[in-house]
């Protein structure tokens, strides 16, 4: 059983980060995605880290998201768990003289698990979109620079969360009567950490016009993991049949990626308190990694010479391609006074699928994906002594469609056969935020 579970990790897919999939804060979100222009708070940190710098206040955020996918394969949903978690980010504005920075933090917890994975076979059908990919801790540090007023330039570094460690099994493995064996069992795993870098520029070119650049470098995620079992083979009190035998599997394979990213964005202010947004990202899903192999060695002596072990597998090349996702917002002041402001928002993003029709072994479902956004904000300002500054209240909601999208085997005897994937993630949060 436990070869079964190692083998179907070295098949692990690759998926990318949870923020990737359901963004950071109600406010970008509510606009689509949108953000890499128009953002100066907490969210800068993974839309344009530049936007830090744009405000003169210490901001502090707090927020809870909650996605909820509902995907088909053939008609029948395939269970893809909800992803649901806090939100916290940080931006520290300073000065010294007439240079101006500031630093930013942001975080992103699961409430369910700080990592998961869940491996399987290469060939088990599978949304690889939104398997582990949003089961991830996200942190995020920048820092933020103004060049001359207007134009401001930030970068920094994500880290996500990894696995790896070792379970071992030692002792005595009855053969005929598996209840009988006397084991030990210990597990050493370990979390850890990979880092990405990131960088923005952000150009306000006058009251009505801003204009932005942001880059976002690719990572792999990999799970390394070994399974060892040390000992004899035998009854209790008799010879063994095995004396000092083991059997090893180490597993490095790869488990989440990220393309590298590059986005340009803009906003347009116009009259009547709204604003209009606009990004165009290029994603380097080319990158994409084949899946990788898996070590078994065993030693279990008389019968060496009897046992022979497959050879590692080498799996086709996934084969993804390049996509460009457009995205749009828009933004309405509907109310603004001294102490309450009132915002309406608005988005749609269009993310073409980077996967090929499946035809061979895979069956990496992926659909295009159409996500309309909408949400609402509440600003209240001077509220006394212990809140000086404003509070805000940010709230959104979403719908990611996936229309139908039909795969067509090759091989008319494939285990699995043509099937088709579609289906609906609905998405929504509410974000605290306020500047002192």
């Amino acid at each position: 059983m436990v070869l079964v579970v190692l083998l179907g990790g070295a098949a692990a897919t690759a998926r990318a980060n949870p923020i990737d999939a359901f963004g950071f804060g109600s406010r970008a979100a509510a606009l689509g995605g949108a953000a890499t222009a128009t953002t100066d708070d907490a969210a800068a940190n993974y839309y344009n880290p530049a936007g830090l710098v744009r405000g003169r206040s210490l901001l502090l955020e707090a927020g809870y998201r909650y996605a909820q996918p509902m995907l088909r394969m053939n008609g029948h949903d395939v269970g893809v768990d909800e992803a649901r978690g806090f939100v916290v980010g940080l931006v520290a504005p300073g000065a010294m003289g007439p240079f101006r920075f500031a630093f930013g933090v942001a975080l992103a917890l699961p409430d369910q698990r700080l990592v998961r994975i869940r491996s399987t076979a290469f060939e088990a059908p599978r949304f690889v979109y939104y398997d582990n990919r949003p089961q991830r801790m996200f942190l995020a540090a920048n820092l933020a620079i103004q060049i001359v007023p207007g134009l401001y330039l930030g970068g920094g570094v994500t880290f996500l969360s990894r696995t790896q460690g070792e379970v071992g099994i030692k002792g005595r493995v009855d053969a005929t009567v598996p209840e009988d064996s006397s084991l030990v069992t210990k597990i050493d795993v370990g979390l850890f950490a990979v880092r990405y870098p990131q960088a923005g520029l952000l150009w306000d070119i006058s009251r009505r016009v801003s204009v932005a650049v942001s880059y976002r470098h690719s990572f792999t995620l990999e799970l390394d993991q070994q399974f060892r079992i040390d000992g004899d083979v035998g009854k209790e009190g008799l010879e063994p049949i095995v004396k000092n035998g083991y059997f090893t599997t180490h597993a490095r394979v790869s488990d989440h990626f990220q393309p590298w990213q590059l986005t340009v964005g803009g906003v347009l202010r116009l009259p009547r308190r709204v604003a209009i947004s606009a990004d165009v990202t290029y994603a380097r899903w080319s990158e994409y990694p084949a899946a990788k192999l898996l070590t078994i060695r065993l030693d279990i002596p008389p019968f060496n010479d009897r046992v022979h072990l497959p050879a590692p597998r080498a799996y086709p090349a996934p084969n993804f391609h390049d996509i460009v996702i457009p995205r749009i917002g828009a933004e309405w002041r509907a109310r603004e006074g001294n102490r309450l402001s009132v915002d309406v928002r608005a988005g749609y993003s269009y993310e073409p699928t980077p996967a090929p029709e499946q035809k061979g072994e895979s069956n990496l479902a992926d659909c295009d994906k159409h996500t309309f956004a909408a949400g609402a904000g509440i600003e209240f300002a001077h509220l006394g002594e212990i809140l000086p500054g404003s509070l805000s209240i940010d709230a959104h909601l979403a719908a990611t469609w996936l229309p139908s999208r039909s795969n067509h085997k090759n091989d008319p005897t494939d285990p699995i056969g043509d099937f088709t994937a579609d289906g609906v993630v609905l998405q929504g949060g509410l974000t605290l935020r306020s500047r002192f």
